[in-house]
């Protein structure tokens, strides 16, 4: 089996346009068998959370419009934070 983890990246004045197939992304995931069964590498596992690490969560993905104590699911929503 194949196991991932899926991201988007908001479309931010034409930077990010929509990918015209998934083919591309979905081709380069591998089998959980390769490496003797162990799946992917140390080195490949560090490298993609130190990527994701840099992404912002949740559909605006704008951290500007961050209130204090308030999270992502309530920017999203149009709801106040906690404080």
């Amino acid at each position: 089996g194949k196991t991932f983890e899926a991201i988007t990246i908001a479309n931010s004045d034409g930077y990010y346009p929509p990918a015209s197939s998934l083919n591309t992304a979905l081709g380069r995931l591998e089998s959980d068998s390769i490496n003797g069964g162990k799946g992917p590498s140390e080195e490949v596992v560090r490298a993609t959370y130190a990527l994701m690490q840099q992404l912002l969560p949740g559909e605006k993905q704008s951290a500007n419009e961050l209130a204090m104590g308030q999270t992502y699911e309530q920017l999203d929503k149009g709801e106040e934070g906690g404080l």
